[in-house]
Order: structure tokens, then sequence, then C-alpha cells
């Protein structure tokens, strides 16, 4: 009697709890497998330790409670089983269904443990630059996504190198860097990636800097100018 209490005290402890990866906006059925005999009995679904649901049998309803109170998207199914339509995040979490039997003989226990994650592909979005850039200058641009859980991002560059993190830096940008460039966003549950084109602009040209780019027919055209009146008249 003794062992078999052991057993059962390590089966308890090493059984794990079955992963279930749902989408946000999708629906899971949480079934509660344990075997119930009594004709009475008190049915509690856990989330956490804590109780989102109490049902005794021969009421028309269950009582929920925590996260589950007030939603129309939860239901109990077959009297035993808990249903959550339109998943959001924040219905992570471990669930499982702890039984009561009521009357002679009557037992309880736990049903299966099941592990909840409830994803979001990533879906990108850029900010910085701007994206047209001076030879010299320094570009950065910040890769963000809409994700649960966070992504991890790689950029890819015009030459093929690759970057880690979401903000790309380049100092003193050379001609060998201008390009297309890629940002890539995993979160182990999706991805999605987007480009970013970075150009070249042309520096603008003032009075002075034509006057140092021309050189001496600059200056001839104006020693031209001025004597120009003298001569005619």
């Amino acid at each position: 009697m003794l062992l078999q209490v052991c057993l059962a005290a390590i089966l308890a402890v090493t059984v794990s709890a079955v992963d279930v990866s749902k989408q946000q906006g999708q629906s899971h059925v949480f079934e509660c497998d344990y075997p119930i005999s009594a004709d009475r009995y008190v049915i509690t679904w856990m989330k956490d330790d804590e109780a989102v649901m109490n049902y005794l049998s021969g009421d028309e309803s269950p009582a929920f409670s925590g996260d589950l109170v007030g939603r129309a998207d939860v239901q109990f199914v077959s009297n035993r089983n808990l249903e959550i339509m339109n998943l959001r995040v924040s219905d992570e979490g471990e669930y499982y269904c702890s039984v009561n039997e009521l009357g002679a003989g009557a037992q309880s226990g736990d049903g299966s443990r099941y592990q909840l994650v409830v994803f979001v592909p990533p879906t990108i979005s850029l900010t910085g630059g701007p994206y047209e850039v001076e030879i010299g200058e320094t570009m950065m641009a910040t890769c963000r996504a809409n994700s649960h859980p966070p992504s991890n991002f790689t950029w890819t560059l015009p030459n093929g190198d690759v970057s880690q993190g979401a903000v790309l830096e380049i100092a003193n940008m050379t001609q060998a860097a201008i390009g297309r460039y890629m940002c890539f966003a995993d979160n182990g549950y999706g991805t999605d990636y987007k480009f970013v084109d970075i150009s070249m602009t042309v520096p603008s040209v003032g009075g002075s800097d034509v006057m140092h780019a021309t050189g001496l027919p600059i200056m001839l055209l104006l020693i031209a100018s001025l004597l120009l009146p003298v001569v005619i008249s």
C-alpha cells in the first residue's frame, strides 16, 4: 500500500503538461479526462492554480471567475470540458480540471494539464530614415514587429552581409553601401520581412562651390564683364 502511494506521488510530480499552441483568435477545447464515477460531483477548472470555473453536477450552468468572468466566448462543453473561443494572448497559461466526487466512496483528482501558448505571427513596421543619404553620412533604421512572443530580427545588407538586432546603423555611408536592405522577423511561430531602399543624394552646390569648382574661367568671365562698358564707351 505504501509503495502504491509513493508511486502515485512520483507520477503526479513527473507528469508534464501537454503543449497547446494556438494563434490569437482561434479556439480550443480543454478536455477534462478524469474518470468520474459518482452521480454528484464538482468540477473546477484551474488556470495557473487559480480557479476560473466551478460546476456542480445538476446545475444549469457553471460559475466563471478570474480571467473568464463575463466572457461570451467561453463555454462549458459536455458538462466537463472547457472551450475558449477567440483566444487572447492573456489566455496563456496552464489549465487543468480538478474533480471532487460527492457521496459514499467519493474520489477526487486532477485531469491532464495543458500548457497553452497564444501566439501572434510577426507583422513588421519600419521606422527611421531618411533613406536618402549622402556619402559619409550615418544611416539608421529600426525594424519593429507586432508579435507574440517577441521577434528576433536579422538585417541583410546589399553585399550579403548579415546584422542581428532590430536597429541597423551604418556610419560613414559609402557608394558600396547604397542599395536594398531586408529586415527579417521570426518569433518561432511565424515570419515576416520588409525591404528598405537606400539611395544617394547629390549635395547641393552653392555659388562659392561653383567658383571653387570652375576656378579660372569664372574669374576671366567676371573681368570681361567689368571691362566691357569701358571698351564700348
